[in-house]
């Protein structure tokens, strides 16, 4: 009987053994850590939350919170109030990041960060940059009387905003692994458009080396300031008026609205040619082609966010970018458009569904126009608003090249 519990013993000690020296080859478990990035933009600012690790393959990045506050307003805003910037434009942020990590006892102290403005305080600096000084300033202060750790607080450039949105889209895909190819990126927000893709053509104006999961990428990224959907938009209603303006729908029985965009058009009468026409020229004065087309940009696929993805979706095309165009020449054209056809089709008489032909044909140019636009086949473009399920995010893509440096 001794004999056997002896045995017993000894095995159970060679088990216990075993799996210690299982567990040290192992080695620890990647040191899990948090990172929040505020997108402070031109009409309000949110707080993305990631959760960061670095296993032995590199960065894995997780967005675990978006946080907003009801204030909708950016920190651009605070011009004539500097002082103020922090306290009312991103204290109601901050208590609610201080709410989240408290539920699930994370301390404030470990918790890094950044503040990153883009096209607001972007003009800022440009007409009053001691106001977006003291705006900083103020920011800072709250993020340091919070308890946190303030890690970049400045404005980033359009250039660097479509490089941070394409290395997004990517390591969402997965294509930094090693062999696969990357994507290119199309992104058209309310005031900038970003075009970004993989080039080896190191010498361009917009070209900028990264480093990525100890990989290096030259990336061609440019910014149009003016080309975002909103911006373009207006610049098409002041060039064709407000009277039966071919990029609205019809709407001569009076049904509502009584007019289109807030009240910038008075009465609309769609034609796809004329529309096309008039964003061609809107185009024209941003150079599209001189600017984004260098080596590698022929053949390589491009995913469009945001705008894009809204507008391909929006049409049901997002299957079949191609036929974006037939969609709108459908819907949008013929007598009492607007209530017949349009509004049920994009599900309601909001601002999005009134501007939903015009932003529609001002995509479609973008694209596909291979003069003033960018000359895409449909079968290259892949519109995107989840990718493995999470929102692409230009915040994620920033976190991605900054810790890799």
């Amino acid at each position: 009987m001794k004999s056997i519990q002896l045995t017993r013993l000894r095995n159970h000690l060679i088990a216990i053994a075993s799996l210690l020296l299982l567990s040290a080859c192992a080695g620890p478990a990647p040191a899990l850590s948090y990172h929040a990035v505020v997108d402070a933009g031109s009409s309000g600012s949110r707080i993305h939350l990631y959760q960061v690790s670095r296993p032995d393959e590199g960065m894995a990045i997780t967005d675990v919170a978006q946080l907003e506050s009801a204030r909708g307003d950016g920190l651009s805003s605070y011009q004539a109030q500097s002082e103020q910037a922090g306290q009312q434009g991103l204290q109601p942020l901050l208590q609610a990041l201080n709410d989240w990590l408290l539920a699930r006892r994370i301390g404030r102290n470990t918790v890094p960060v950044d503040v990153l403005a883009t096209a607001g305080m972007r003009l800022l600096e440009q007409d009053d940059a001691p106001a977006a000084q003291a705006i900083y300033r103020s920011v800072r202060r709250t993020i340091l009387d919070n308890g946190y750790r303030a890690g970049e607080l400045r404005t980033i450039s359009g250039d660097e905003e479509g490089l941070y949105a394409w290395a997004d889209v990517n390591y969402l895909h997965g294509n930094f692994r090693q062999g696969r190819r990357t994507a290119g990126l199309v992104e058209v927000g309310g005031a900038s458009a970003q075009v970004a893709y993989e080039t080896s053509q190191r010498g361009h104006a917009h070209a900028h080396a990264v480093n990525i999961g100890g990989a290096s990428y030259t990336v061609l990224s440019v910014s149009f300031l003016g080309l975002g959907q909103n911006e373009a938009r207006k610049a098409m209603v002041l060039a064709s008026g407000q009277e039966h303006n071919p990029c609205y729908p019809n709407n001569d029985s009076g049904s509502p609205p009584g007019g289109f965009d807030a009240g910038a058009v008075v009465s609309g009468n769609y034609r796809f040619g004329r529309c096309e026409d008039l964003y061609q020229t809107v185009l024209s004065a941003f150079r599209v082609r001189d600017n984004a087309i260098a080596a590698d940009f022929d053949g390589r696929d491009f995913i469009g966010i945001s705008s894009v993805y809204h507008a391909l979706n929006n049409w049901h095309v997002l299957d079949r970018p191609a036929m974006l165009s037939q969609a709108l020449e459908r819907q949008c054209s013929g007598s009492d458009a607007w209530s017949l056809k349009v509004m049920p089709a994009q599900g309601g008489s909001s601002g999005f569904a009134q501007n939903a032909c015009a932003n529609g044909t001002f995509i479609n140019t973008l694209l596909f126009d291979s003069h003033y636009g960018l000359g895409l086949s449909g079968e290259r473009v892949h519109g995107a608003g989840q990718i493995n399920g999470q929102s692409p995010s230009w915040t994620r893509g920033y976190l991605l090249i900054s810790g890799s440096r």
